[in-house]
């Protein structure tokens, strides 16, 4: 399940399951006896009515978590795993960020190519004519065929 006391989704808009999936944690707690049947209604009204992600961070602020859910899936809580901790446990840490860095190297060579063959252009335009010197520009398409084409489209 989502975390919904996460601060960097706290302005994504929920979808209805998402909704409901969160008064099901909230009636999972109240079954634990953490939550009165007044706490339960008013708590439940307000996640049926919440827009965004945000809006169910306070109802789940004092409750602790993470609890589990249909399927082991863990409610939201005030409890969170580190990002690197839940991608250890998912078994795939060490590949993905192997895979980060080509990507990062990848973004600032992609992007630097085209000013360094606009120079190259003028420069060897101006020493030995234009007539060939456009052929600088073949960089571009090469570049970003070495940086993005080495894995052969395995990242997405």
């Amino acid at each position: 399940m989502t975390d919904f006391s996460d601060p960097s989704g706290a302005s994504l808009r929920l979808s209805d399951d998402e909704r409901e999936r969160a008064v099901g944690a909230l009636q999972a707690h109240a079954a634990q006896g953490r939550l009165t049947d007044a706490e339960l209604a008013s708590r439940s009204s307000a996640a049926r009515a919440a827009v965004t992600r945000g809006d169910l961070a306070p109802l789940f602020s004092d409750l602790p978590g993470p609890l589990e859910l249909d399927g082991g899936a863990p409610a939201t809580g005030s409890v969170r795993r580190p990002m690197a901790a839940q991608q250890s446990a998912a078994g795939y840490a060490d590949e993905d960020t192997s895979r980060r860095r080509p990507e990062r190297w990848g973004y600032v060579v992609v992007s630097i190519v085209p000013f360094v063959a606009l120079i190259l252009f003028f420069v060897t335009g101006m020493a030995w004519g234009y007539q060939y010197s456009w052929l600088w520009f073949l960089l571009i398409p090469i570049v970003g065929a070495i940086a993005y084409g080495a894995d052969g489209g395995r990242r997405r």
